[in-house]
């Protein structure tokens, strides 16, 4: 799928607005699912979804090659969708609505709707926990643990050496651990 996204970054680079238009579609398919896996509901995800496609449009010309053309594209998502967290982690929203919306309710049964109320609760403090992690450490977590991406193909998104992922995959969860410790929940 790389070889299409670099003819149409090519063509669009000059102008080519069926190109552009293509790489677009293109990237949205792939980018999309990253998108509600770490703002955690479609409607946000769309938000950050439309924000990373334009930055990657305003900034084609940026692109130098270092890495495969998704790679950038896809590290330029995930910075956007981080900025989306952090601003959502700083307003102070009511927690039932927030819950509500991101997690809804739909038991009519108490004892469940309570297990649901519960388990998103915990969703948000996981996510709360990962934010607090250094950059490098959540990256690495999050494109290892619920991205799916082998470490090979993070040392290349990263452009780090294997070990290093190893190195930050190991710190990150035992950091991960202590965060999550920290905000009452138990991990084993």
């Amino acid at each position: 799928m790389e070889e299409p996204l670099e003819k149409w970054l090519e063509s669009a680079r000059q102008g080519d607005a069926e190109a552009k238009e293509e790489m677009l579609e293109a990237l949205m398919t792939r980018l999309y699912p990253l998108c509600v896996k770490m703002a955690g509901n479609k409607y946000d995800a769309e938000d950050c979804l439309q924000k990373s496609l334009i930055r990657i449009l305003d900034n084609l010309d940026n692109f130098h090659g270092k890495s495969s053309f998704f790679t950038w594209c896809y590290r330029i998502t995930i910075n956007i969708c981080y900025d989306f967290l952090r601003s959502k982690s700083r307003c102070k929203e009511d927690l039932w609505d927030d819950t509500e919306r991101e997690f809804p309710v739909h038991s009519t049964n108490t004892k469940q709707a309570a297990e649901e109320i519960e388990q998103a609760e915990t969703m948000k403090k996981i996510r709360a926990a990962l934010l607090r992690l250094p950059d490098a450490y959540r990256d690495t977590v999050i494109l290892f643990e619920i991205d799916g991406y082998s470490v090979k193909e993070i040392a290349v998104m990263q452009e780090i050496s294997q070990g290093t992922v190893k190195s930050r995959l190991s710190r990150g969860r035992s950091l991960l651990a202590l965060e999550l410790e920290s905000s009452g929940i138990e991990i084993f």
